[in-house]
């Protein structure tokens, strides 16, 4: 488990003729390649997105996870010489290659999603080993889209590696008695809460069933949590809680996707949403419009405000994953009885290296690694080299053979969810987050530059920070630890620490 980086590949040609592709960019770890418009049916004004897709460390497992990994895919497509990208609508019938036109590789499965945004490619059997598909084909509705049969487009195809994370219950809370953050807790037992559906939950309010929070103990500015062990709050059935199905991004957004999403806005767009070459040993996104490009693509973006991080979600067809999502995605399901380790971090143990004394082999580049002959680390943490997020995956990259405590993973395989970028997720601390329905974004943003999804929140007050990052102390790297489980503040300040990654519900 590397790196992730967003790809996209070039062409251009008419919907009429079917040209062959003119370029191929290649990453680390994905890449899409030998693009082309082929098949183009001018009666159902439709036609087919042709490519090659690799990524390495793929996954498919019928035992202990059952999960997978996959890579998202989607579309944009401009009419030269205009520079405004739209997103591309695919066919769906019921997400199944057969019946939605698609043309599944050898040895991979293909399902769109099913409001057209985009669709997974994954392995059709069990097996571990690097992926490589060739002449992958996903039908694309360009008459919905409004284009004319004879207009000449150019495409990118855009791929992000995710992990399937299954339905099936799971432990919010882990019962600690000693690092108390806001944890989550059955009441006010403190012993975890087990969720067991997408039903309507009780928050606070102190009876037993409800989900308590430790009646905010350990939260900074805890009063603008609006639920405790004497109030009671009441998160909808329409609030995603992990027990359903959803695929997670493997790794957070990283700079490099960051620089193509601004490529792919227009001049107004990209301006709104740049944030500048702020700190050169951290980050650094440089260029005009639209040829940004970033000197250390595959570190963990840093730098956004929640303004940057709903946007790019929105255009990517994605949306935010939810604090009950975050632990599920780091603890996995288990039967109940099967408790939490107190204190657990994302690799569920209560084990932690890293901090100051981390050597890095390779700063910024694709291959930077920790220097397993000094000190091996599983998270970036306490201020962790200069003040800044590592390569995505770097710690798995640093040991031949690693498990899941020493590459820092999740049960299913979700890299750095414990320190390195601070998780923005959706809370259910206040109204304005637990008033998310889990609507996906459209791919289409503001011509601010802005999302626009109705039921995302409309400042930071939705939203919380899971995970800690680069410069938080080592307890609130904790699954469990809510310190900032709700971000009490209205600004659109942009915070070095802060980024994220986004989910979609799985079909």
């Amino acid at each position: 488990m590397k790196t992730s980086l967003l790809q996209n590949i070039k062409k251009t040609a008419s919907l009429i003729i079917a040209l062959a592709t003119i370029g191929t960019v290649s990453a680390n770890n994905i890449a899409v390649s030998n693009s082309s418009i082929v098949n183009q049916n001018t009666t159902g004004h439709y036609t087919h997105v042709k490519f090659d897709i690799s990524w390495e460390n793929s996954w498919r497992t019928s035992t202990h996870e059952k999960n997978w990994d996959a890579a998202y895919v989607f579309v944009k497509y401009r009419i030269p010489p205009m520079n405004t990208w739209y997103h591309a609508t695919l066919n769906y019938v019921d997400g199944t290659a057969a019946n939605d036109g698609n043309t599944e590789p050898t040895g991979a499965t293909i399902n769109a999603a099913s409001d057209g945004k985009g669709a997974f490619i994954y392995k059709s059997a069990d097996g571990i080993g690097n992926a490589n598909y060739t002449g992958a084909q996903l039908r694309w509705n360009y008459g919905v889209d409004g284009l004319n049969d004879e207009d000449s487009v150019e495409i990118c195809v855009f791929a992000i590696e995710m992990v399937y994370v299954p339905q099936g219950a799971f432990y919010a809370g882990d019962g600690s008695v000693t690092t108390v953050q806001g944890n989550f807790e059955d009441g006010v037992s403190g012993n975890p809460f087990y969720v067991t559906s997408e039903n309507q939950i009780t928050l606070g309010g102190g009876g037993a069933g409800s989900l308590g929070n430790n009646n905010r103990t350990g939260m900074p500015a805890a009063t603008n949590e609006d639920f405790h062990d004497g109030l009671s709050k009441t998160l909808p059935a329409a609030f995603p809680k992990g027990f359903n199905a959803f695929y997670c991004m493997k790794y957070e957004i990283t700079q490099g996707q960051y620089a193509d999403f601004l490529n792919k806005l227009n001049l107004t767009q990209a301006t709104a949403r740049y944030m500048g070459s702020y700190n050169t040993n951290a980050q650094s996104i440089t260029g005009t419009h639209p040829n940004f490009a970033a000197d250390a693509p595959d570190r963990a973006l840093m730098q956004v405000n929640y303004d940057d991080f709903l946007t790019y979600l929105d255009w990517s067809g994605l949306r935010p994953m939810t604090e009950l999502e975050y632990e599920k995605a780091s603890r996995g399901s288990r039967g109940i009885g099967f408790l939490p380790t107190p204190d657990e971090y994302a690799w569920g143990d209560v084990s932690i290296k890293g901090g100051p004394a981390y050597v890095i082999t390779n700063p910024g580049l694709p291959n930077e690694t920790v220097n397993a002959a000094t000190t091996v680390g599983n998270a970036a943490y306490n201020y962790t080299n200069n003040s800044r997020s590592y390569r995505v995956g770097t710690f798995a990259a640093s040991i031949a053979t690693p498990n899941r405590v020493e590459a820092g993973a999740t049960y299913y395989g979700i890299m750095e969810m414990s320190g390195n970028a601070g998780e923005l997720a959706m809370s259910v601390g206040r109204s304005e987050g637990r008033s998310f329905t889990g609507d996906h974004g459209d791919g289409e943003v503001t011509a601010a530059g802005s999302y626009d999804v109705i039921s995302w929140p409309t400042s930071f007050w939705g939203l919380g920070i899971r995970g800690g990052g680069y410069n938080s102390p080592n307890s609130q790297l904790r699954t469990s630890s809510r310190s900032y489980g709700h971000f009490y503040t209205t600004n659109a300040t942009r915070y070095g620490y802060i980024s994220g990654r986004g989910v979609r519900t799985a079909q």
